[in-house]
């Protein structure tokens, strides 16, 4: 027994025990025909058996610390092939073992399996057919998922309906028995780590430095293990975006564009009597293409945006545009240059840019894939400013092919009503964001479009955004290839809510909430799921963190 957080240490542990031991003297490993008159099964030879028992020794010290009940296997280890079998059947069971071939070149892996103990007096059936709810005590069945049925169900139901729980939701109610096959218990287990004994060939047997999960496998990967890592600098910065949530979302008494954080800067000291930066931004796109997926399950990832302007500097506008209308810079964290847009100033100062620190972190993010070897063919974009130029820069990291173009997707917009008070700008136009150089696709119809001048129920809200998650679930699996939504604090909750309800027909549920995940995602931050079947995942590169700091004033040295 162990706490879920432990899930990683446990899996780190049985790769560190195989090191420390070493692998069986002789390769393969033996297995051994057992026949009884009521057993029949295949033995590890003993040579091999105490190696195994070895093993299981160590990781029980290995792991004591962290899980109190646990005990080492030291009975004989053993494939049963039949077993409580009538007397009549022997003859032909013990037939077909004789027919059985062992290939002496397999490859043996060790894994660790974990399933929910509250299941145990429970059987496992895969649901073969889908069922849309009636009554509010059914249970939707889903094609992909599990169900866990206790044993006394089906031999008591009078009618063929038996309670059950969905191993994908955990929702529990009755459901239709014939919707259902019973299916072995270890397909509703999680696999967390499978070590290679490299037993493939009789070579030699060396321990294998690959860290790569099998198919099907949620993924671990290194930096999972670094939660520690910057975390009190975190918590610091957490606090200071506590703030501005709470003014957002439950005062809403100012505009989502007037809350800053951090101290105010004495712009007006800084205002020169020059033109500002003249040099312009080139920076180049490479075409190649990165990596192969692992497996055959897709990734779909949710990202925010990076670091804004107004966030960073405050009130920006008034003091980084001239009586013309003419943008300079006033800062190097700044643009060096903005777009024409529509509105000019007025429109920035509600649809915000990056920072250039901003604009690093989401190359940092399509770098840290390309390098992981997961290729994105599909990216999709809130029509915020702020996004699509996280995407463009993401792709740049990515060095994507130049056809895989950003989709701007209005639908992906965070939640309406926080921008009510001081009104939204009109969002630029794909020729605008064509003009200035954004790789965005001219062609893409938006599944959902908005009204800026209209507010939102939280309802709605949450209605847009899976009406286009689910859109582009079905316009790329054709394709196939991996997806990225590239949106807001929100958008990774919402994507995470939209897939694993993808496919349903059930009702709405009614109350609908702002997650108080939004505090803990900073900017960049990277959400991942695979699908068949739906599930989160730890995405395929490490996170990252970036300390705030003061704005130097170089006035400080006239007092020296």
């Amino acid at each position: 027994m162990a706490a879920d957080e432990d899930s990683l240490f446990l899996a780190k542990a049985v790769k560190h025990v195989v090191d420390k031991v070493g692998y069986p003297p002789d390769c393969p490993i033996k297995l051994e025909t057992y026949v009884s008159q009521n057993y029949i099964g295949l033995f590890v030879s003993n040579e091999y058996a105490d190696y195994f028992k070895k093993l299981s020794m160590h990781y029980v010290g290995e792991v004591s610390s962290k899980s109190a009940n646990v005990n080492a296997q030291t009975k004989s280890l053993h494939m049963s092939l039949a077993y409580h079998f009538d007397i009549s059947a022997f003859d032909s069971l013990k037939s077909l073992t004789g027919e059985l071939e062992f290939p002496e070149l397999s490859n043996w892996e060790i894994r660790l399996y974990s399933r929910d103990p509250r299941f145990t007096n429970h059987k496992v059936y895969k649901v073969i057919q889908g069922y849309t709810p009636k009554v509010c005590d059914e249970l939707e069945l889903v094609i992909g998922d599990y169900v866990y049925v206790e044993e006394s169900e089906f031999d008591s139901s009078t009618d063929g309906w038996v309670r059950g729980t969905s191993w994908l939701t955990g929702l529990s109610g009755y459901l239709p028995g014939i919707f259902v096959q019973r299916t072995a218990d270890s397909d509703a287990w999680t696999l967390h780590r499978a070590f290679s004994l490299g037993f493939r060939n009789c070579m030699e047997c060396k321990s294998s430095d690959s860290e790569t999960n099998t198919e099907g496998e949620m993924s671990n990967y290194p930096h999972e293990d670094a939660a520690a890592l910057a975390h009190e600098k975190s918590e610091e910065t957490y606090q200071e975006w506590e703030k501005y949530w709470r003014e957002v979302q439950n005062d809403r008494s100012e505009s989502v564009l007037r809350i800053t954080q951090g101290t105010s800067i004495d712009w007006k000291s800084t205002m020169g009597q020059g033109v500002g930066d003249s040099e312009n931004s080139t920076e180049s796109v490479t075409s190649s293409g990165t990596g192969t997926e692992a497996n055959n399950r897709r990734w779909f990832f949710a990202m925010r945006h990076g670091e804004r302007v107004d966030l960073t500097y405050g009130q920006w506008v008034p003091f980084c545009f001239d009586k013309n209308d003419t943008y300079i810079r006033k800062d190097l964290n700044m643009p060096l240059h903005l777009p024409e847009r529509a509105g000019g100033s007025a429109s920035y100062a509600k649809d915000t840019p990056l920072t250039r620190v901003g604009r690093l972190q989401a190359r940092l993010v399509g770098e840290a894939l390309r390098l992981a070897g997961v290729p994105v063919t599909h990216v999709y974009a809130s029509a915020a400013l702020r996004c699509v130029e996280t995407a463009h820069n993401f792709l740049e990291g990515l060095q994507a092919d130049p056809s895989v173009k950003i989709k701007v997707e209005p639908g992906l917009f965070e939640f309406k009503h926080w921008y009510m008070p001081g009104g939204m700008a009109p969002f630029m136009t794909l020729r605008e964001l064509h003009k200035a150089g954004y790789n965005v696709d001219l062609k893409y119809i938006p599944h959902v479009e908005v009204d800026i001048e209209v507010s939102e129920t939280l309802e709605q809200w949450y209605k847009r955004n899976e009406t286009v998650i689910h859109s582009a679930v079905r316009e790329t699996s054709a394709d196939g290839g991996n997806v990225i939504f590239i949106g807001h604090a929100s958008t990774l909750d919402l994507m995470v809510y939209a897939l694993k309800r993808f496919g349903w027909k059930r009702s709405e549920p009614a109350n609908y909430q702002i997650s108080k995940n939004l505090l803990r995602v900073p900017y960049c931050a990277l959400g991942a799921m695979r699908d068949n079947p739906w599930q989160v995942v730890s995405p395929p590169c490490p996170p990252s963190i970036n300390s705030s700091s003061g704005r130097f004033d170089w006035k400080i040295l006239l007092d020296v």
